[in-house]
């Protein structure tokens, strides 16, 4: 009897601590992750991480600092999955970038990546410099711009100070046009569901949809690919030296 009603009461108390921790705010739980990571409590850190994705608040922050977790934790694949979800966000994230790079030394599968257009690369390479908030600002600041132009142009006294007024009003306009596209592309990107990371040791790639089917190549955890086409629970899937093949999709999980 006695033994029961210790093993009530300590189920109580658990069942006391999750409604605490349930109704327990994000910005409440954030310190708390912070300091258990800080003390190397890496299991309690991440389990407190979670808590807040759990409620639907994630930011770059989040994801970067899971990321980390997991790393220190030994799941490489996980790290890489959380920095690639934190770049999502916000590709001009430098660190999170860096620390993919350390993380993708400890993967087995080597890919060689297809040249791309270098014009192509530049203009990502631009795109990514700054945040989608940040490029929409920008966006702002010069239509102000344009508008402010425009006016001189029309009230203008002389006739090459209207010229000048017309020609970086256009040039204005060319660059609002511009930082508008990257923030809206930036926020497509973030919603963007088309790249995983392989979370099992290894998985069989195969020809077809179909456990059957015969297997092209294996593939291990930590590693990116591109999805193309989801049947069942199949996906379809693009590595970044072009091969194809069909996986399991309980074997990665979506960036």
């Amino acid at each position: 009897m006695r033994k029961f009603i210790v093993t009530i009461l300590a189920l109580s108390a658990m069942l006391s601590a999750l409604v605490v921790a349930a109704q327990e705010r994000p910005e409440d739980i954030w310190p708390k992750a912070n300091d258990a990571y800080s003390l190397g409590e890496w299991k309690r850190a991440l389990e407190l991480y979670e808590s807040i994705e759990n409620k639907g608040v994630v930011s770059e922050r989040l994801y970067y600092n899971m990321g980390n977790t997991h790393y220190k934790l030994g799941d490489n694949a996980r790290a890489i999955l959380y920095y690639e979800r934190a770049l999502k966000l916000n590709p001009a994230n430098k660190d999170a970038a860096n620390n993919i790079k350390i993380a993708q030394i400890h993967t087995l599968d080597k890919i060689e990546v297809l040249p791309e257009f270098v014009l192509v690369t530049w203009v990502r390479n631009m795109r990514d410099s700054l945040s989608s908030n940040s490029w929409a600002v920008a966006g702002l600041v010069l239509l102000v711009a344009v508008l402010v132009l425009l006016l001189l142009y029309r009230f203008a006294g002389s006739m090459g100070f209207r010229k000048f007024s017309f020609v970086a009003a256009i040039l204005a306009f060319l660059l609002m046009a511009g930082a508008f596209a990257f923030s809206w592309s930036m926020r497509n990107n973030a919603t963007d569901n088309s790249y995983a990371i392989v979370v099992s040791a290894v998985s069989n790639i195969k020809s077809s949809p179909d456990a059957n089917g015969n297997n092209l190549f294996i593939l291990h955890n930590g590693t990116k690919v591109e999805v193309l086409e989801n049947v069942g629970r199949w996906m379809k899937i693009e590595l970044a030296d072009g091969r194809q093949g069909w996986i399991d999709s309980s074997t990665v999980e979506i960036i």
